[in-house]
């Protein structure tokens, strides 16, 4: 009887043991997919951005997480999508994951379904809030491209075409009418 209670309790001590491994990480199944950044330092991506003098599409960053890596895509300053990949680790209340050689533990907090982490460069600290869903970065970038692109032309266009163009210095003036330029 006596070996009889030593072996369950030895059995319910390793139930135990097991049941608290398994515990003790976040559900990788809430935190698995597509992720973009929603805010940073509080702000949302645009208004950050726009205090930045930049689009938005600059200041975002498009991460994939499966049980094995984190990739995270940004915009390069060439406008090409800049992807980066570190394998995962599952902590008790998100993942950590080394990239280019620099740890980022992200904090999966359950009430808003965000994940959550902070970036020290020596004298500024920012801090990223993530939500659910893909963010197509070279989409977004080509549409501001496109969106440059078009002011560059119409402001040209506008330039040349409108009654005031022209310089004033040599007292010549530049009108465009119907593709041919005059001068007076």
């Amino acid at each position: 009887m006596k070996r009889m209670v030593k072996v369950m309790a030895a059995v319910m001590l390793v139930a135990a043991m097991v049941l608290s491994i398994a515990s003790c990480g976040v559900d990788m199944n809430k935190i698995k997919g597509d992720w973009h950044l929603s805010t940073i330092n509080g702000q949302s991506v645009a208004d950050f951005a726009a205090a930045n003098g930049v689009a938005e599409v600059f200041a975002q960053k498009a991460y994939n997480i499966t049980d094995k890596t984190l990739t995270v895509g940004a915009i390069g300053p060439d406008g090409t999508v800049i992807n980066d990949c570190g394998d995962v680790t599952v902590r008790a209340n998100g993942i950590e994951s080394t990239i280019s050689g620099v740890v980022f533990g992200f904090e999966y907090k359950d009430a808003d379904q965000t994940l959550n982490y902070t970036v020290t460069d020596g004298t500024n600290t920012y801090s990223y809030v993530l939500v659910k869903g893909a963010y197509d970065l070279a989409g977004e970038y080509a549409k501001v491209a496109a969106a440059a692109q078009g002011s560059a032309e119409e402001g040209g266009s506008e330039v040349a075409g409108s009654e005031d163009a022209g310089s004033e210095e040599g007292g010549e003036e530049y009108y465009e009418d119907d593709g041919e330029s005059y001068e007076e």
